[in-house]
């Protein structure tokens, strides 16, 4: 053990690593719950106002409205929310940054390479799942809009129903994450 408790920099997962990663993993599980009630409450309020909003475009929206909006929450879901998981949440990417990398990334100078390479990736690890859950929960606002707008409510219901599957399809995951946390090496 080296002073202040953590292990030694070459040696498994810094004790504040650990303690952080576990406040992180807390506050993650409050975000993506807070996240899933915003696009509950978005559904209620497109089931309870139901009527839409005279926005000049007639009765029901428009096919080329309601295609829009399916299409940019496919795309949201089906392209920015795997590309910015695949860039957050490489662990190799870490691994392999050197120390100037690291710094740009926002590890002090002082701070050996292993313990930082974890802090980094917890960083990196938080914000790809809040940017996930975020992007999913835009796509529960297109559900909103379509209901308002006068979509049609298999349009709505689509949007709604990806927005929470993605929610629950993606959760922070403990185990894989300290598993990952404890395999970066040093120099």
């Amino acid at each position: 053990m080296s002073e202040g408790g953590g292990l030694h920099p070459a040696v498994g997962l810094h004790v504040l690593v650990r303690q952080v990663a576990e406040r992180q993993l807390h506050a993650l599980g409050l975000i993506r719950l807070g996240l899933g009630g915003l696009t509950l409450v978005m559904l209620a309020s497109a089931l309870v106002l139901g009527a839409p909003l005279d926005a000049g475009l007639g009765l029901g929206a428009p096919l080329w409205l309601e295609g829009g909006l399916v299409g940019l929450g496919a795309l949201l879901l089906a392209v920015a929310v795997p590309l910015s998981r695949r860039r957050l949440l490489a662990p190799a990417r870490v691994q392999a940054a050197d120390r100037e990398q690291l710094e740009a990334w926002g590890l002090p100078k002082d701070v050996p390479l292993r313990v930082g390479r974890q802090a980094v990736f917890l960083t990196r690890y938080t914000a790809g799942c809040v940017v996930a859950w975020g992007l999913a929960s835009a796509v529960g606002l297109y559900g909103l809009m379509a209901g308002l707008l006068g979509a049609s409510a298999w349009v709505t219901g689509v949007l709604f129903a990806a927005a929470a599957f993605t929610l629950v399809l993606l959760p922070a995951e403990r185990a894989r994450l300290f598993a990952i946390l404890e395999e970066f090496q040093g120099d």
